[in-house]
């Protein structure tokens, strides 16, 4: 099962980066379900985007990329995203989030770790520049969730949490083009690369672990690329998608692994893995300032990670 933690800190930040006002003609637009945007908000203004994930674990890719069957589990997360713009170039955002990952012998449910993210306009384009926005972003995670001292049955629903402060960095852009008519497209190019601070770890934890376990872990680095795009059908309908590959490096373990519930050595950590992903939604506007988005995301293709699919909505608010 994918660790929560590590999956949130890089599903980017949702909402509407074109906050310059509309003629009554053009399209609204919200962001995809995973994209992050190319635009800080404008100074004193606020976006609220409360998501609901529902993800079904229940598949396993091993190292040849071929998928086998495994323990169902799922998990559902209550995040809700708030992004203030500060300057005309910085804003910043927060994104408490809840989570309960479940089996058909145990859940475990709690306020998951906690990300703080800056964003930073390096470039901003006119409407009539062929140059796109480009955004510079920094997160840090905060551990906030529970990810260690776990119990033998809810090991493999991977904790709530990471223990780890993790620092991303990432890039995105972001461009308007007008494609004749009342035809418009919006297409977002992110990029990001996180590393995690080490993290002691005691019996069944996130990591694996069982009986005795007690060590330090070092959670491997994640990079991920998102090529997302939203079409306007009319003003307020849109059609959104998002195609993501991640990169996760292998997890280290020192110390003692002790033994699992059977007796069997204990495993803390797994190998190096990759997942490709996609998104596609759909969006209805209200307002230029209130709409919702809703649609599946699920994998396509991974190695040494979980197959799942899931279901993602939002509402989104522009204050």
């Amino acid at each position: 099962m994918l660790i929560s933690c590590i999956c949130l800190s890089e599903l980017g930040w949702g909402g509407n980066s074109e906050t310059d006002p509309h003629p009554s003609s053009d399209p609204w637009f919200a962001g995809t379900l995973l994209s992050t945007r190319g635009r800080t908000l404008d100074p004193g203004h606020l976006v609220i985007q409360p998501y609901f994930f529902y993800t079904r674990y229940g598949g396993l890719y091993n190292d040849n990329w071929r998928l086998h069957s495994a323990t169902v589990s799922r998990t559902m997360i209550q995040q809700t995203f708030f992004i203030y713009g500060l300057t005309s170039r910085i804003d910043i955002g927060i994104a408490p989030q809840w989570l309960e990952n479940s089996s058909s012998h145990d859940s475990i449910s709690g306020f998951g770790d906690l990300p703080l993210q800056l964003g930073f306009q390096v470039i901003r384009s006119d409407s009539d520049s062929w140059l796109p926005h480009v955004l510079f972003w920094v997160q840090e995670v905060f551990p906030t969730g529970r990810y260690s001292d776990l119990g033998p049955s809810t090991v493999d629903l991977g904790g709530i949490g990471g223990g780890s402060f993790g620092t991303t960095l990432g890039v995105a852009v972001q461009k308007v083009l007008q494609l004749g008519g009342d035809h418009v497209l919006r297409y977002r190019l992110n990029a990001s690369y996180g590393s995690y601070s080490p993290v002691r770890v005691r019996g069944f934890n996130a990591y694996g672990g069982g009986f005795d376990t007690i060590g330090r872990v070092e959670p491997g680095s994640v990079t991920t690329f998102t090529v997302a795009g939203e079409y306007a059908l009319t003003r307020r309908v849109v059609l959104a998608l998002d195609i993501g590959f991640q990169t996760i490096n292998a997890t280290h373990f020192s110390g003692t692994a002790g033994v699992g519930v059977q007796g069997e050595p204990a495993i803390v950590g797994k190998g190096y893995s990759n997942l490709l992903s996609i998104a596609p939604a759909v969006e209805y506007h209200f307002t230029q300032q209130i709409g919702l988005i809703a649609g599946p995301w699920f994998s396509l293709r991974g190695k040494n990670t979980s197959e799942f699919f899931g279901v993602v909505a939002a509402l989104y608010l522009f204050l």
